[in-house]
């Protein structure tokens, strides 16, 4: 195809594209240079493939777009810097909102597989500074998402890297990321260790030792725009519940087959959610209890069985992960 006409200009070099059932274009991969103008900056969608043995960029098409025309993401040749609500970032992969405004930004897009590692990847992230009504902490980023009012709704942390930001319980360190809402409200992290929480039950270790870490979107301990606890996971806390007929009912997290190793077993993370007197408890099974008819009280747990402890996210090896007795 010698060049198509787009909102954004005529594309050239279109080696292979998808339509939609009324034949607008809705993506397409290019082999020539093009530079069209977007909301966040001139770009320069990709169109070189790396030779044998270089850095391979995630299989995507180098523009992609809504069914009106509008730019819906781009995979860039080279790292650009874009302006941001939070200022400027170079980026290899960003995508927008059907308005035109930023919805993610990745500084990095390469492909990770067996000839280019997590390791050599992080390798090339650059560590950025951030000044954030949460705190400020300069870091390695997998992303950053935004509401599209411009608003920083989540920051994705690169795997190893730890910050403290505040939140409504005080600081605390964390991994993976944190999200927000729109007023800049903390509404859910994630605990780089054990962290106790006072909790409408009692004391709750809140740690997602299984946390894949793609995105900070949802972490596992969420609170309310008013600060309020919603929502906590832990592989350390047990819960004693005694209901009107006095009977003591003991829930823990499920202990499972490894998914490394079938002769093992491991922890899995039990959740808690809180809705005024309503307590909602997800392990082996799902419970759902009224405070005004139960008595709910939690216990420390004796053993946390990880699989493999000194690779689990956010573990450092020690006591503070495994507990194992």
């Amino acid at each position: 195809m010698e060049g198509l006409e787009t909102q954004y200009g005529t594309l050239t070099g279109i080696s292979n594209f998808m339509t939609y059932a009324d034949g607008a274009l809705k993506s397409c991969m290019l082999n020539a240079e093009n530079r069209i103008a977007t909301p966040v900056g001139d770009i320069v969608p990709q169109y070189r493939m790396a030779e044998f043995g270089e850095r391979q960029k995630k299989h995507r098409s180098s523009l992609s777009f809504y069914p009106g025309g509008q730019l819906k993401s781009a995979s860039l040749d080279r790292a650009m810097p874009l302006r941001t609500p939070l200022g400027e970032f170079k980026a290899e992969f960003v995508t927008f909102y059907e308005d035109g405004s930023l919805n993610r930004l990745f500084p990095l897009n390469g492909q990770i597989d067996g000839f280019w590692s997590e390791k050599m990847e992080g390798e090339l992230a650059e560590v950025l500074d951030f000044d954030l009504p949460v705190g400020s902490f300069r870091a390695k980023i997998i992303s950053l998402h935004f509401y599209p009012g411009g608003a920083l709704k989540s920051l994705t942390l690169w795997p190893g890297q730890r910050v403290t930001i505040e939140t409504p319980v005080g600081p605390m360190r964390i991994r993976t990321g944190f999200s927000l809402y729109e007023d800049g409200s903390v509404r859910s992290v994630e605990p780089s260790g054990p962290f106790e929480l006072a909790t409408p039950i009692g004391l709750v270790k809140a740690f997602d030792a299984e946390v894949m870490g793609m995105n900070a979107d949802q972490n596992s301990v969420q609170f309310s725009p008013e600060g309020t606890l919603l929502s906590v996971k832990t592989v350390h806390t047990g819960i004693r519940a005694i209901g009107a007929d006095q009977v003591e009912k003991l829930i823990e997290p499920l202990e499972t087959t490894s998914l490394i190793e079938m002769t093992s077993m491991r922890t899995v993370p039990m959740q808690i959610d809180f809705a005024g007197s309503a307590v909602r408890v997800v392990a082996a099974q799902e419970h759902a209890f009224d405070l005004t008819a139960h008595t709910l009280e939690t216990f420390e747990r004796a053993r946390v069985i990880r699989e493999s402890c000194g690779s689990c996210a956010g573990c450092d090896g020690g006591e503070s992960c495994c507990q194992n007795g």
